[in-house]
């Protein structure tokens, strides 16, 4: 899928609302396909914010997030990054999609160990993004 806002300008703003709005519907969009492809159903999924705060961590992007930021301020910050990178086609969508659901283990359907998981395989994701953005 091509990026319909390719040349938007968009500074480099983890902390953009408005970019962690467009990367909240691009991360479960993306979770969702990915979710679908492991489990080869049909299926849908949002990410909590815990699962981000440990992708940011794993992907060693402390630099990026505030002091004293709590879990739902990290989810809002690795939306951004999400959104941000996809702006700037430093990342697809298939790509993404490609990198979690290689990533992804049986514990991402588990209730209690899915979070764990699921950053685990978005720290993946976000470790491509970093080295990309050069961050």
């Amino acid at each position: 899928m091509e990026n319909p806002l390719k040349g938007v300008s968009y500074e480099k703003d983890f902390k953009d609302k408005g970019l962690a709005t467009l990367g909240d519907s691009l991360a479960n969009f993306i979770y969702s396909l990915a979710l679908s492809s492991y489990t080869g159903k049909p299926t849908g999924g949002r990410v909590p914010n815990a699962a981000f705060a440990i992708a940011l961590e794993m992907a060693g992007l402390r630099e990026v997030i505030p002091r004293r930021t709590d879990k739902h301020g990290k989810g809002d910050i690795a939306e951004a990054l999400l959104a941000y990178a996809w702006l700037q086609s430093k990342i697809s969508v298939k790509e993404a999609v490609g990198i979690l659901s290689h990533n992804f283990t049986d514990d991402v359907l588990h209730p209690y160990r899915n979070k764990e998981a699921l950053g685990k395989a978005f720290g993946e994701l976000f470790k491509v993004i970093k080295e990309r953005l050069g961050l």
